[in-house]
């Protein structure tokens, strides 16, 4: 079968929705030889900054001198960037072997009973963890893809879970309030296995903190078992200190002083000796983390983020005011699962103009929908359907010191990073 052929047959498994539930996945990895139990790993959950948290943390892990699997989704350009060793995503022919493996178990499986009929997610995660497995990997750093007590990750055994800010996301899936969101994402918490968090008292950490009582589960909390302070922040970079490390990490946002404390916090529950101060700071460094306030041009100022959420776009939406001098151009396209009023509102304050586009996914808002959400707060609004028109209509509206900022979701960015890097030749 032909990549795009397969492609198509593994997104074509979103039709049939989200289903929450360990059991399918469970006998798939069953029947694949338990490919998970092959390597050591740390299981991320949260609602913003968890895929942050997984790639610094993965970074160090690689600069320490292990081989190390880094699972996150979704991809922006390419399907093999949700499962990387060493930083490489999955090529193209080993993602063909990997869905051939997966496809047959899961035909045989769907034979014996519909309800055994697998997800995208649930296979894509068993082909993560056979990658991982044949590669031989040390570390395995895997994000949660939603949730996390009844997500397909969940299977894993870690040694340390990761819970990162929670807020109000996927209600229809995880609960309307905070507690019941809270409750999914602390389901990941394993008896006796260290806990690192950066939840908020009112805002799910008394529901974490109970779980990991329940279990004995060591927890370190945040601003409560760690002090760190921002040292500063531009689009060049974030730069924090905690307990003693000064530590800089290219990826942009005070925020992002946050998620490296979360980040070094995990690494520490490790006691490794190969984690020394350098390794720490160099991992740091190293760390590359695509479309998070992420700089792909100068002039004029091209800024690609993943922002998705409401309470994400709080935090970002000043940031991007602070760091650029002239007027923005915003492009927004949000899936129709987000709180686009609060984007539309935090985003669309700090534009001059606001172009509403909508990304080709069938969980999309329409564009007019966008546009409606943005008049209220931006001076002038346009409609462009098509993600990369909008980029070209905005470059072509921008100034040499204008910013033009792509945001509010990752399949946005994806589309605008094709259209430029065909612009580009490449």
């Amino acid at each position: 079968m032909k990549y795009q052929e397969t492609l198509n047959w593994l997104f074509g498994l979103e039709a049939r929705g989200i289903k929450f539930g360990l059991s399918n996945t469970s006998e798939l990895l069953e029947r694949m030889g338990y490919p998970q139990r092959s390597f050591r790993s740390i299981h991320v959950a949260g609602t913003n900054g968890k895929g942050s948290v997984s790639v610094l943390v993965a970074s160090v892990l690689s600069m320490a001198g292990y081989r190390v699997g880094l699972y996150t989704s979704p991809h922006m350009v390419d399907f093999g960037e949700r499962i990387r060793v060493d930083g490489v995503p999955l090529s193209h022919e080993d993602m063909l072997r990997l869905a051939e493996t997966v496809r047959g178990i899961s035909d045989s499986m769907a034979s014996e009973s519909p309800e055994k009929r697998m997800t995208f997610f649930e296979l894509t995660t068993a082909m993560a963890f056979e990658r991982f497995a044949e590669m031989k990997v040390d570390w395995a750093v895997v994000e949660v893809g939603m949730g996390g007590r009844l997500d397909a990750t969940n299977v894993l055994e870690p040694e340390v879970t990761v819970i990162t800010r929670i807020g109000i996301e996927h209600t229809e899936y995880l609960g309307a309030t905070i507690e019941e969101i809270s409750e999914e994402k602390a389901g990941i918490i394993k008896p006796m296995t260290p806990v690192v968090t950066a939840a908020r008292p009112n805002a799910g950490l008394e529901v974490i903190e109970a779980r990991a009582r329940r279990l004995g589960s060591p927890l370190r909390v945040l601003d409560r078992s760690l002090r760190y302070h921002l040292v500063s922040s531009s689009l060049q970079g974030t730069i924090i200190e905690v307990e003693g490390s000064r530590l800089e990490a290219p990826m942009p946002g005070s925020y992002q002083a946050e998620n490296m404390a979360l980040a070094y916090a995990t690494l520490m529950e490790l006691d490794d000796p190969r984690i020394t101060d350098e390794v720490l700071s160099q991992g740091f460094r190293a760390t590359r983390w695509p479309g998070r306030l992420e700089v792909v041009s100068r002039n004029p100022i091209i800024i690609l983020d993943a922002t998705h959420t409401g309470e994400g776009a709080e935090a970002v939406a000043p940031e991007v005011r602070t760091m650029v001098g002239g007027d923005i151009i915003l492009i927004l396209g949000v899936l129709d699962d987000k709180d686009l009023k609060v984007m539309a509102r935090q985003f669309g304050r700090i534009s001059r103009i606001a172009i509403a586009t909508s990304p080709k996914s069938k969980r999309s808002f329409p564009a007019t929908t966008i546009e409606e959400a943005l008049l209220p707060y931006v001076r002038e609004v346009m409609r462009v359907e098509d993600v990369g028109e909008a980029l070209r209509t905005a470059l072509d509206m921008a100034a040499p010191d204008d910013a033009v900022l792509v945001t509010g979701s990752l399949y946005a960015l994806g589309e605008a990073r094709r259209w430029l890097d065909g612009r580009k030749g490449r």
